[in-house]
């Protein structure tokens, strides 16, 4: 699990789905090396010193797959300390978190914290699903979930250069009909920071 000494906490035949969306690049953006000195994210049970981050809002949603409306509102690219990942043995220099909402129109399975992020600097990453919050998976009719994706990056010299983040990831819903091919979908969509 993941958190944030600023006081944040993390709470088949297929359709495919391809969006762009606006990061909200103004004033609310906040991104700074000097001002972030001193400052944490702990995950993996340690503290990493955070050197530089950028938090950009973003207003990105769809609502064209069985009624279930998933947004995303927030992406935060950090920079910390160089750190060996226990589990697998890769060093890492970044971390990229986004904050989910999913509001279930039917009963569905959606995985957003399985994700696969590919950066406009050439990297690819699968979503780190222990640090990540436990929001998704099967979500009953008229229920809205909602939490952090968060994604360790090899490479990070300074957020701002990342500046598209693409982010793949499932869901379906269970049915009878054999003939309904709106079963299984492929959410593929991409954020301009």
């Amino acid at each position: 699990m993941w958190s944030s000494d600023s006081g944040t906490s993390k709470s088949s035949s297929s359709s495919k789905s391809e969006k762009v969306a606006k990061g909200s690049n103004t004033e609310k953006e906040s991104s700074s090396s000097s001002s972030d000195a001193g400052k944490t994210i702990e995950f993996d049970y340690e503290k990493h010193p955070i050197l530089a981050e950028a938090t950009y809002p973003v207003q990105w949603s769809d609502s064209s797959w069985a009624g279930t409306q998933v947004k995303v509102d927030k992406a935060r690219v950090i920079q910390v300390k160089p750190f060996k990942d226990s589990g697998n043995g890769k060093a890492y220099q970044g971390i990229v978190l986004m904050h989910f909402s999913i509001t279930a129109a039917r009963d569905i399975s959606i995985y957003p914290s399985q994700g696969t992020l590919v950066t406009s600097d050439g990297q690819q990453a699968d979503a780190d699903t222990f640090n990540g919050d436990d929001f998704d998976g099967d979500i009953a009719k008229g229920v809205t979930k909602d939490g952090y994706v968060l994604w360790e990056l090899e490479k990070m010299t300074d957020p701002k250069a990342i500046k598209t983040l693409r982010v793949k990831f499932h869901a379906n819903y269970e049915t009878d009909d054999m003939d309904d091919d709106n079963a299984y979908k492929d959410f593929d969509f991409t954020i301009n920071l």
